[in-house]
């Protein structure tokens, strides 16, 4: 998966935070992420889901209102259970009378028996409610306030409804169901409030259409009402409102909900304080959500809301999942300009992602090596405050490492020389030539273009470097690398024999 981002909205000055590495490449240098949902959703852990955009709400189970993982939709069905769903979806017909009747008794017990029909999950009875054409019916249930008891089970249906396809979920936004949850969120009951919620929820996480429906329908000031003052609401209600603003925020905010969203920073902060885990990670998900816009405008106020600090407590939390999405957050903030990095620095980060780069997990090195990339594409002082917190040995060990963190580690030492000669020295005293020589017979054109120009730098801060230079085989592998314009610039400038001796071999 890529980890650029479209960034012809982003400042100028957060191209500091790039070497220029002389090597084409469609998706340029700029070290801004695409993450798109699922480097947070899906792989936070490898092999190990965290959280998923949708939900299936299992009405029985009270016992845990926020279930860290989705009950996955069956994929085997045996012959019992196959002639068992097909024996209650010759009762959908049925159920559809008395859902139809006239009668609030008949239609209670009706839409009690479809929410326990839809429950486990079975994509094939959501598609025989669908034909049935009893989802307007569910709908209409919504409006009904004078029966609290009805209201409650047609959204228990509808949530199982957008738990399965996406045109299960279609089908509820085209009978209008979308503005009738929206004003179920101000509802005075809290069961009724929790399941709207998780029927906004699936229904934004279905598709960026669907989600833009629910933001029209204006379900932001009500859901950020309920993270707005977290001690007001009960604790499964707002653990659900987690998840359903994680849902509805991804992606780049319109600039009509920016000062919306910007209201609900001091119950985010609190929410950040909590002991829950599972709210820790929604907490630091949503702030790197929300730290993505363009403008920038939301990175600073998360500075001036002075969350820095705990998100770098965090990076030393227990739980690996929620390590990783506090360092997605800081990622974000460590992309902007000078200043806002330097509020990471001075909140401790550099000593804490010294010890993340002696973890194991995978995900937690890369993502650690790309926060210290963007701190060392900095000013001169925050190079030398990479340099002070004694990251470069880290970094050259985990050039050896799997391509993703080896590339950002030497992402993250091409950065450094960019800087004095005194930084390069230290570079070199402490094997960074190797380590850059060891890259270029990669057949990426990024990390080819990073040594190259890394190399470069440190030609230019004294010719004794061409020795060494040598001495690791790397005059070898830039010979090897003239359809590189960086690497025939670097034959040209510092070693014109070898570049002689090449031409006088060639026929």
């Amino acid at each position: 998966m890529s980890l650029r981002d479209d960034t012809s909205s982003a400042s100028s000055s957060s191209q500091r935070k790039n070497v220029s590495t002389g090597v084409e490449s469609e998706d340029g240098h700029r070290r801004w992420r695409d993450r798109g949902f699922n480097m947070i959703r899906k792989n936070i852990l490898p092999g190990k889901p965290s959280f998923s955009k949708r939900r299936k709400f299992f009405r029985e189970d009270t016992s845990s209102p926020m279930p860290t993982e989705d009950p996955p939709f069956p994929v085997y069905i045996s012959d019992a259970d196959y002639k068992d769903i097909m024996a209650k979806a010759q009762t959908v017909l049925a159920m559809k009378k008395d859902l139809l009747s006239d009668d609030p008794a008949a239609q209670l017990e009706a839409a009690t028996q479809f929410g326990k029909l839809l429950s486990g999950g079975y994509i094939r009875l959501i598609d025989k409610v669908k034909q049935a054409d009893v989802v307007r019916r569910f709908v209409q249930f919504l409006k009904r306030d004078d029966m609290p008891q009805l209201q409650s089970m047609a959204a228990w249906t509808l949530i199982n409804v957008t738990a399965g396809l996406s045109e299960h979920t279609n089908t509820v936004i085209e009978h209008g169901a979308v503005p009738l949850l929206v004003k179920l969120l101000s509802s005075g009951s809290d069961d009724g409030k929790e399941q709207a919620l998780w029927a906004l929820g699936n229904i934004a996480g279905s598709s960026e259409t669907a989600k833009d429906v629910v933001l029209n329908h204006g379900a932001l000031p009500p859901l950020l009402s309920l993270l707005w003052n977290p001690s007001a609401t009960e604790k499964s209600t707002w653990r659900i409102a987690i998840w359903a603003f994680a849902n509805v925020i991804p992606g780049k905010l319109p600039l009509t909900l920016e000062d919306q969203v910007g209201k609900t920073l001091p119950g985010l902060r609190e929410l950040l304080l909590m002991p829950d885990e599972l709210v820790l990670l929604y907490a630091c998900s949503i702030l790197y959500w929300i730290t993505r816009d363009g403008s920038g405008k939301m990175v600073q106020a998360i500075l001036e809301g002075n969350f820095c600090p705990r998100l770098v407590e965090l990076l030393l939390y227990p739980k690996s999942e929620v390590v990783v999405t506090a360092l997605h957050a800081l990622g974000e903030i460590a992309c902007r300009n000078d200043a806002q990095t330097q509020v990471l620095i001075n909140s401790g980060a550099l000593l804490c992602l010294k010890d993340l780069l002696t973890q194991s997990d995978k995900i937690i090195l890369q993502e650690a090596c790309f926060v210290i990339l963007n701190i060392a594409g900095g000013n001169i002082a925050q190079k030398q405050d990479v340099i002070d917190a004694d990251l470069i040995s880290s970094l050259v060990r985990l050039t050896k490492a799997d391509f993703e963190i080896r590339k950002e580690a030497v992402w993250a030492i091409c950065n450094v020389t960019e800087g004095t000669h005194e930084h390069i020295r230290y570079l070199v005293r402490n094997g960074c030539i190797e380590a850059l020589c060891d890259q270029l017979t990669s057949t990426d054109a990024d990390m080819l273009g990073l040594c190259l120009t890394g190399l470069y730098n440190i030609l230019k801060a004294g010719e004794i470097n061409k020795d060494k230079i040598k001495e690791c085989a790397g005059l070898d592998k830039i010979k090897r690398l003239q359809s590189c314009n960086m690497a025939v610039y670097i034959l040209k400038t510092y070693f014109p024999e070898d570049l002689e001796a090449i031409a006088e071999e060639k026929p």
